[in-house]
């Protein structure tokens, strides 16, 4: 965040030079300023209402303000502002900051800052971020962000949603294709990649009826962690690959026994044939336990429910399944379930 950093404090020193109003006044509107209401003046001058058809330069704002293009702001911000392109604040924001590509906050932030691209905070940001790029804030955060990219350089308290989230750490939720904290406090990283400075990160191989060799990786943390699972086998003299993705929870029992509750889907390839609808999915409940804090043996049932519409011979299906407690058949693919039984081995890092 170094070139972010640069950019607000050189607007806090070239905004901020005399930021405290010396005078106020009720209403202001400009063209561009200084062509306005408040002249020379109008950058040391806070208004209650201001309205700039194009963009003015304010000593702050305690109500309302609107710009055609920009809001430029050396003092305090309280109150509503609504921008075409951007609101650019010097010292504190406080309440509902709307502009259609960004608002550059220098200092704190408190409220509700909506943009069409970004939302940038030189300190703190409390309250909601949402914008169509990114929510980035330079120190601490609490509340709400939605964006493709949330990034916060301290601790973050609340729930994060987009596709990247980057907190030091983090206290409340995040929801992404990635997400990265240093430490998580009471908090729950909900995502495709979990990555957590001393989060929870194990391998796995077992054994299970329908599928003799798995691997398994996961990652995050131990009450929710990502699942990507792994398997190969033989089916008639014929090569079976399976791949897969989902989500499970560890719950501890006590020192060296713990119950591990996880969700699975897995893709069938029989034949390296990749387009057939062979879809196995899982519900495991294994039971650990440790032989040492890095190594665990584990077994347990799942229940099993696959779909396929791939057909060896005149029988739907590319694994061994034993006796399903049930089935149903369409004209295009068949339906079975099954009780089934894996074990293995799990070393943790």
């Amino acid at each position: 965040m170094t070139k972010i950093s640069v950019l607000l404090i050189s607007i806090s020193i070239f905004f901020g030079y005399h930021s405290k109003a010396q005078k106020h006044s009720k209403f202001q509107a400009s063209f561009v300023s200084p062509i306005g209401t408040n002249g020379l003046e109008s950058r040391y001058t806070s208004n209650d209402y201001s309205f700039n058809l194009l963009m003015g330069t304010n000593g702050g704002l305690r109500k309302m303000e609107i710009g055609g293009l920009a809001n430029v702001n050396s003092g305090a911000v309280s109150g509503f502002q609504m921008a075409g392109i951007a609101n650019i604040n010097a010292e504190k924001t406080k309440g509902f900051n709307l502009a259609g590509t960004c608002n550059l906050l220098a200092k704190n932030a408190e409220g509700f800052q909506l943009a069409g691209v970004c939302n940038i905070v030189g300190k703190e940001a409390h309250g909601v971020l949402i914008s169509g790029a990114s929510n980035i804030s330079q120190e601490s955060a609490s509340g709400f962000q939605l964006a493709p990219l949330n990034l916060v350089g301290g601790n973050f308290s609340g729930v994060q949603l987009g596709v990247f989230n980057q907190v030091k750490s983090l206290k409340g939720m995040q929801i992404g294709i990635v997400n990265i904290s240093d430490s998580t406090e009471n908090a729950t990283p909900f995502g495709i990649f979990s990555i957590v400075k001393g989060g929870y990160y194990a391998l796995e191989l077992s054994y299970s009826q329908s599928m003799q060799a798995n691997l398994s990786y996961k990652m995050g943390v131990e009450h929710l962690y990502t699942i990507f699972t792994f398997g190969f086998d033989n089916y008639k003299n014929k090569d079976l690959f399976r791949y897969g993705l989902g989500f499970g929870s560890m719950l501890s029992l006590g020192k060296t026994h713990k119950l591990a509750l996880e969700a699975t889907c897995s893709q069938l390839v029989y034949d390296n044939s990749w387009d057939d609808l062979n879809l196995l999915n899982r519900l495991k409940t294994n039971f650990h336990m440790h032989v040492s804090p890095d190594f665990a043996l584990f077994a347990g049932p799942t229940f099993n429910v696959y779909i396929t519409d791939k057909k060896i011979g005149e029988k739907y299906g590319t694994i061994d399944m034993p006796h399903s407690i049930y089935d149903h058949e369409s004209s295009k693919n068949k339906l079975f379930m099954w009780i089934g039984f894996n074990a293995g081995i799990s070393f943790t890092f």
